[in-house]
């Protein structure tokens, strides 16, 4: 079974961190200077990836959709993608992209980017999948549009060209999905499905709940739309999360890792156990001789004496010394 994969370096799946990839996608405006501070504030908000969208809109849609124009306003060029590839290597974060025709995945071959995202619209695009697989590249893959039946035959395509880097996004095609659409057991399933394949999550969610979810039923990989301003003019900004919110993702990750640790259990011989549990006093003044019954034995905070447990042990028995009113009874009494 394979334990876990890398990418640029980074550890995934095993006992790493959750590996989080910023969705920039469309949010660059195309204005480079735009996505280089978009790039640089996932960087600073936790992401250990950025992901953008390489197309050629001619190879995407038909001239008379509806989506021609916006997207071809949007489209970057092989000299664009070149310079973000370069700032990205500069500042230390992993760029890649979701290509959409053959020639861009040639381009960010190109470029040598570490792996490819294949959206959910092209999951039954067997061909272009095994384009891509041939690569040798890790491929992601995300199952939004999918039913068992297509999953498993991309990731079967993808087998056969020998590559076995894969890792599977639980996906809601939806900006946003509401909880009772989202099947989060979906990450359960895959995770018995194809148990050798790290499992993800890419989030369309407008808040982390969901990927609190996900963590804590073993996914690996989190994806969310990033934005520095969720106001901006374009079609994904309104659906993006914000920095702010990226460094919430990161943060509650952390915690639900802190908190699966059996290491951060609190213990009994902690302060908090000392306090709360309870020992054995003296409920009143007692004489020695006196024989100890339950209305002698008071049963109260703090702990740190003798536990309930062993009440009965001192039922019926006699004292051998005085004892003050809230004394400590222990064996030195009996």
């Amino acid at each position: 079974m394979k334990q876990h994969i890398m990418i640029d370096s980074k550890n995934i799946g095993g006992t790493s961190d959750a590996y989080l990839i910023a969705e920039i996608g469309l949010n660059h405006n195309n204005d480079i200077d735009l996505a280089k501070k978009t790039i640089l504030a996932a960087k600073e908000s936790g992401a250990n990836a950025v992901k953008f969208q390489t197309y050629v809109t001619e190879k995407l849609l038909k001239r008379d959709n509806d989506a021609f124009d916006l997207f071809k306003n949007l489209e970057l060029s092989k000299s664009q993608f070149e310079e973000i590839f370069d700032y990205c290597k500069d500042i230390g974060i992993t760029f890649f992209s979701t290509p959409f025709s053959y020639e861009s995945v040639d381009l960010l071959m190109d470029l040598n980017v570490p792996c490819f995202k294949i959206a959910s619209m092209d999951l039954n695009y067997y061909d272009f999948i095994h384009y891509i697989a041939k690569t040798g590249k890790t491929v992601i893959l995300s199952t939004g549009m999918a039913n068992f039946g297509e999953i498993d035959k991309a990731v079967n395509t993808i087998r056969k060209t020998g590559n076995d880097n894969i890792v599977i996004l639980h996906c809601i095609s939806k900006y946003p999905p509401k909880a009772n659409e989202m099947d989060m057991t979906m990450i359960k399933k895959l995770k018995t499905l194809y148990p050798e394949y790290q499992i993800g999550f890419s989030d369309h969610s407008d808040d982390n709940t969901m990927s609190i979810v996900a963590r804590v039923l073993g996914a690996t990989v989190f994806e969310k739309h990033f934005t520095l301003d969720k106001t901006l003019p374009g079609p994904d900004h309104v659906i993006s999360s914000e920095p702010k919110d990226f460094i919430d993702l990161r943060n509650k990750l952390k915690a639900v890792d802190e908190s699966l640790n059996p290491c951060s259990k609190i213990r009994l011989d902690s302060g908090i156990a000392l306090y709360a549990r309870r020992s054995l006093y003296a409920a009143k003044d007692l004489k020695k001789g006196e024989i100890l019954t339950k209305d002698k034995i008071n049963v109260v905070r703090p702990g740190g004496g003798i536990a309930p447990e062993y009440l009965p042990l001192f039922l019926g028995r006699e004292l051998k010394k005085d004892l003050k009113a809230s004394d400590k009874i222990d064996l030195s009494c009996i």
